[in-house]
């Protein structure tokens, strides 16, 4: 039989990628406990749970294309899945939509970007005020808004 967490388990990790890739961990809100446990801290533990708690409650596509928070989808696959063993359905399959994670931006890219010299920014006739806020962004490890426009123009 599945172990049910396993199949939302990557939302988890998703959340903690996302916090990596904000900046919002570090090595110093680890803690190692007397019995050699690493842990995180109380303020990042909290920051990482709201952020799981915002990936359980982003809406996907479901049951006839309506919107649904994944807490409600693994709560309607936990109803199917009872009805199955108390063989009020014959069959039983978990539904379980994907996460888009919506990105325009990935490590070449911002390797191109913060390699960009002044005569390719006017050769691509980029704004020079656009490229300073993509690359304070990027300094900051922020992901950066980069418009369709600006994204063609670098790639």
């Amino acid at each position: 039989m599945y172990d049910i967490q396993e199949l939302f388990r990557w939302l988890v990790d998703i959340s903690v990628i996302q916090l990596l890739e904000e900046k919002k961990i570090k090595k110093s809100d680890f803690i190692i406990t007397e019995n050699y446990h690493t842990r995180l801290g109380e303020d990042v533990a909290k920051l990482l749970i709201e952020k799981i708690n915002s990936n359980f409650n982003a809406r996907y596509s479901y049951k006839n294309n309506k919107q649904y928070s994944y807490q409600i989808i693994l709560q309607d696959n936990l109803q199917l899945l009872s009805n199955f063993i108390i063989e009020k359905k014959k069959e039983f399959d978990f539904v379980i939509p994907k996460m888009k994670v919506n990105r325009n931006d990935n490590l070449e890219l911002r390797e191109k970007i913060l390699n960009i010299t002044p005569e390719k920014m006017k050769g691509l006739g980029i704004n020079k005020s656009t490229l300073w806020y993509i690359r304070k962004n990027l300094s900051e490890g922020k992901t950066p808004k980069i418009y369709e426009k600006v994204l063609l123009k670098v790639q």
